[in-house]
């Protein structure tokens, strides 16, 4: 039935399915059966593989492996065998900034090694062999060396150790930062070669391949490492203010959710002077407008030498506008022009927007009158809480699972090298050969221990997990990659039993006659067991549709990064309408899924008939839909921000101590920085606002379906009553015969009969 009126004996065709009265329709259906099982198998294994990789992930990580520097022969500088020794130096840092891009993604091509302290002062390995002739141990005191060398016993001079690449051509005065060894300023350096005064002479800092070591080259590396401290003591900041608002801040949130509350009961009282307050101040501006604009115009055109002003030209003084009369008169003309189709919408569509505030105003009392619909979604946002916690966790410790795996780097182009860049190679034989000079085997990160006892676990498993662990080594973003997409699966799937529950609780309200008894004692109750244990499979199919789109939208968003820079003005045009199209398909799936969860919480049915059927119910209906859903989009956007607006400037004035009150003045904590707890307190209590308002729409969205169905199948004798509210059949003029009374609605069913 579409919004046309039409008779209630005709048969309506969706899209190639006639729609017959039936006489069990009566809401969410008791006797059902298991949707769409493969789905639920295929979820099911996913999950599993993700708790696998989880294991192996929490077994054999280790996350301060990510965070401690390792040096070049892998060794972690502060543990182990390095204990005493937690900072790292680099032998030349002109290697590092040659190939920023390399060295992201294999590592600085130059040896590292772990040290108990960043070098004091400037040394460049020239100056030391002069200042060996006079006190050679002095001298070589100063160098640093890999582990095994030690530069005082060493027989060999000390050109020949920075040739065998055994200690550092030079030293910069350096301090530890993020636990790498960084240059301080150097006040002489910048744009010119690094000068080095030693004993009265003058040398050039060179790397061991004879490079210069510039000031920019210096400066570059330093201010990186600046901004790494500078973020570092922010974040130090940062705790210090959560530490000591965090009682203020939970304050707030149960502020939030209180206010969120009221908010939804005062609902019912506030939608319809809202909404019409709202239509009417918006003509009310525009006919303004329309008035001023004309009588500015008929103004200009009435003074003397305002015709010197009617030619247009475009120029960056605005007032030359203001003073010419066309310009009034096409504002005033564009205004006009959309007042009168603003009027006849709003005549137009004036049913819509009462059956529209009807809908909002009967949802506000559904949720009223099943008040543990709104505790509901805490589980939800808990769970999602707990998916996201797991994904971060796994991915960190898969992340640094197994041992490290190092690589070839720095390897010199077409020199005839065995290994090229990328190679696999280990550290404790690793020698450049005479065609390899200036390369190094540098760590890349972690992979999976392939030598792991998994038959202690499970018997004959090493047969099958070795070569499997093997391949993920080579490819070490596949785990990743499928951790990733098992993330976005579960958050969707969570959203949809969220939706499917509350659909069905909101389902029993509306199916019931005699809302006073009819309704079920516990809806919310019914509708999850009804959704977990025969739709799980219906909602995994939805959810793995968004999440294939997500991860395509992931995918684009890595190769428009990839373009930035690039010239192929071509390939960013499309990338730009695949990115745009990808996300209007996402927003028209999650509408079209949360439709197909309502049907599928009220009559039981599988993913994809219950996506047809919403979607030929909505699209004979399409007027009304998007009228209730603008209509609850507006009101609820009115709320999120009357809520958020309060909360956060209540906080606002009580963290700055413009509230005066001693008593709130006594317990203000002193913050560094008063807006970043604000905007926290700000964020969380739309988190609040959202779900509390999720459930209000979700309530307006069901019971707008189940109306649409109501009219579809009942015609208002007393053998097809309606069920929609008195308020709504008087806007379409619909009643029902006096004769129905709730006995006969819901007299006792027959076998396979369904009821409210």
């Amino acid at each position: 039935m579409g919004d046309a009126e039409k008779s209630p004996n005709n048969k309506e065709s969706h899209g190639g399915r006639e729609e017959k009265y039936d006489p069990t329709a009566r809401g969410p259906i008791k006797n059902r059966g298991c949707t769409d099982i493969i789905c639920c198998i295929v979820f099911i294994v996913f999950i599993l593989g993700m708790i696998i990789f989880g294991a192996l992930g929490f077994t054999q990580g280790n996350p301060r492996q990510l965070i401690l520097p390792r040096d070049s022969e892998g060794r972690i500088c502060g543990l182990d065998d390095q204990e005493g020794k937690s900072t790292l130096f680099y032998f030349d840092l002109t290697k590092c900034i040659q190939n920023i891009p390399a060295t992201v993604a294999l590592g600085c091509p130059t040896r590292q090694v772990c040290v108990a302290s960043c070098p004091t002062e400037y040394s460049f390995y020239v100056a030391l062999e002069a200042q060996a002739i006079l006190d050679r141990d002095a001298a070589r005191k100063k160098m640093v060396c890999r582990p095994g060398v030690n530069a005082l016993t060493d027989s060999r001079t000390i050109s020949n150790m920075i040739k065998d690449d055994a200690c550092a051509s030079y030293t910069l005065e350096s301090a530890p930062v993020i636990g790498r060894c960084v240059p301080k300023a150097l006040s002489d350096a910048v744009n010119s070669v690094a000068n080095v005064v030693q004993n009265g002479v003058q040398f050039n800092i060179t790397g061991a391949d004879n490079i210069p070591l510039s000031g920019d080259a210096i400066k570059t590396v330093q201010e990186a490492m600046a901004k790494m401290q500078s973020a570092k003591e922010i974040g130090e900041r940062l705790l210090q203010d959560f530490t000591a608002s965090w009682p203020f801040i939970l304050a707030a949130y149960g502020v939030a959710v209180i206010v969120s509350f009221l908010w939804i009961v005062i609902m019912r009282w506030i939608a319809k002077p809202m909404i019409y307050i709202t239509c009417i101040a918006v003509l009310g501006l525009l006919g303004f407008g329309t008035y001023y604009c004309f009588n500015q115009y008929m103004t200009l055109k009435n003074k003397q030498g305002a015709n010197a002003t009617n030619t247009f030209y475009f120029t960056t003084n605005f007032d030359v506008y203001l003073q010419n009369q066309n310009v009034w008169l096409g504002f005033g003309s564009v205004s006009a022009a959309v007042l009168l189709i603003l009027i006849l919408i709003f005549l137009f569509l004036l049913k819509r927007i009462q059956i529209a505030l009807a809908l909002i105003k009967e949802g506000s009392k559904a949720v009223g009158g099943m008040m543990s619909t709104l505790l509901w979604p805490i589980f939800p946002f808990l769970f999602q809480v707990a998916v996201v916690a797991y994904w971060i966790g796994s991915t960190v410790y898969i992340a640094s699972a197994g041992k490290p795996l190092y690589v070839y780097n720095g390897v010199p182009n077409n020199t005839g090298c065995a290994w090229k860049n990328g190679d696999p190679c280990n550290p404790k034989n690793f020698s450049a050969s005479t065609n390899c000079t200036g390369s190094y085997c540098n760590f890349k990160g972690y992979g999976y221990n392939v030598s792991y006892p998994f038959n202690q676990y499970l018997p004959q498993a090493e047969v099958y997990f070795t070569g499997v662990l093997t391949f993920l080594n080579q490819y070490t973003w596949i785990p990743q990659l499928y951790n990733l997409f098992g993330f976005f699966w579960l958050l969707f799937f969570v959203q949809a039993v969220n939706q499917c529950v509350l659909a069905g609780a909101f389902a029993s309200y509306y199916w019931a006659f005699d809302k006073s008894k009819d309704l079920p004692t516990l809806p919310l109750l019914g509708s999850i067991g009804r959704t977990l244990l025969y739709h799980t499979g219906s909602l995994a199919f939805g959810s793995f549709i968004l999440a294939v789109i997500r991860m395509i939208r992931i995918l684009l968003e890595y190769l428009d990064h990839k373009l930035k820079g690039r010239e192929n003005a071509v390939a960013k045009f499309f990338l730009k309408c695949l990115k745009c199209c990808f996300y209007c398909l996402e927003k028209c799936i999650k509408f079209l899924n949360k439709n197909a969860y309502i049907m599928i919480a009220v009559y039981g049915s599988n993913f994809c008939v219950s996506a047809k059927k919403a979607f030929f119910l909505i699209l004979s209906n399409m007027v009304r839909a998007v009228v209730v859903d603008k209509v609850t989009d507006f009101l609820l956007f009115i709320g999120k921000v009357m809520v958020v607006a309060g909360v956060a400037v209540f906080a606002w004035y009580f963290f700055s101590g413009g509230i005066p009150l001693q008593a709130f003045k006594d317990v203000n904590p002193a913050l560094n920085f008063p807006p970043v707890t604000v905007t926290v307190i700000a964020l969380g209590t739309y988190i609040i606002a959202s779900c509390f308002f999720g459930v209000y729409e979700m309530a307006v969205d069901t019971l707008f379906l189940c109306f649409l169905e109501d009219l579809e199948i009942n015609d208002g004798t007393a053998a097809k009553p309606y069920f929609m509210s008195k308020e709504l059949m008087n806007i379409l003029g619909k009643k029902n015969n006096s004769q129905v009374q709730p006995a006969d609605v819901h007299a006792k069913p027959d076998k396979g009969e369904t009821v409210a």
